[in-house]
């Protein structure tokens, strides 16, 4: 009797164990005839049966999954959406362009690597026009304020984000800048380099929560954990306003840390459905 007692015990901290093991919200798979790049869509169930589904996002990927997410978009009562600044349709008006100068950089970034990679870009290929979508991230004062109270810069995140790359791939005894010199210069001799860059960088994406946990220690930064606590905010209060389902569409780094959150205050996790964000196919 003892030991089928132990026995169950046993049984049941491991499932509770097993029940709060992080969730995994970007993934690269490996298949026979194609490999690919895959974001997750994870649904939370609250207390009051109101139901989040954080929605990880690649900011460059391929047609077809910014098509499906514009497909599934419409199921939702509303979907919170990441951008510093003024709301989607307040871009481009003179008022707000030299605020979000600062930010610019990273646009530039993201077009480079969309030409390079002949991938599209999420601005252009999600609908923010859609009437249930709701602006859910700090604008640029709140951004600015909030880094130079953390004291936080480019170069700090810059220097953490090394350190939680090198944590990495000491981690998976991964020596990557011989490798991954050796890689890219057998990639750029390839016929079809944007296929073989592409499949390089969808490898390293695994890697991408180690790291954004490593950049999240001390306290956290303004880039992901201070927007996440007011993208949460606004869900609050849409929930409040009666919205029984709702879809959190933030870059998938953003979503370990969004996910704890969620937990501490009450959600259960209760599905997971897997996109695919890049196409590799072999044999090419």
């Amino acid at each position: 009797m003892k030991r089928l007692l132990l026995l169950l015990v046993t049984l049941t901290f491991a499932s509770l164990a097993s029940a709060e093991e992080p969730t995994d919200f970007i993934r690269f798979v490996e298949e026979d005839a194609s490999d690919s790049l895959q974001t997750a869509v994870v649904r939370y169930e609250s207390p009051q049966r109101a139901q989040v589904d954080l929605v990880g996002a690649i900011h460059i990927a391929d047609k077809a999954y910014f098509d499906a997410l514009n497909v599934r978009f419409k199921s939702y009562d509303a979907v919170l959406y990441e951008l510093v600044g003024p709301p989607m349709e307040e871009r481009g008006k003179g008022a707000v362009t030299a605020d979000t100068q600062q930010l610019q950089w990273v646009g530039q970034l993201q077009v480079m690597m969309k030409n390079t990679l002949q991938l599209h870009g999420q601005l252009e290929g999600i609908d923010y026009t859609a009437k249930n979508f709701v602006h859910a991230d700090m604008n640029m004062q709140q951004f600015t304020q909030t880094q130079e109270t953390k004291q936080e810069s480019f170069l700090t995140l810059y220097f953490k984000a090394m350190l939680a790359q090198k944590e990495a791939n000491a981690k998976n005894g991964v020596n990557a800048d011989a490798a991954g010199l050796a890689t890219l210069l057998k990639i750029l001799t390839m016929k079809d380099s944007s296929l073989e860059l592409k499949r390089l960088l969808a490898q390293q994406f695994d890697s991408v929560e180690d790291i954004m946990t490593g950049i999240e220690t001390g306290g956290g930064t303004v880039l992901v954990g201070e927007r996440n606590r007011v993208a949460l905010e606004v869900m609050t209060k849409q929930i409040a306003a009666g919205k029984k389902r709702l879809a959190i569409f933030y870059g998938a780094a953003h979503l370990a840390d969004m996910e704890e959150r969620l937990l501490q205050q009450g959600f259960k996790r209760v599905k997971v459905e897997w996109l695919k964000a890049w196409d590799l196919p072999k044999g090419k």
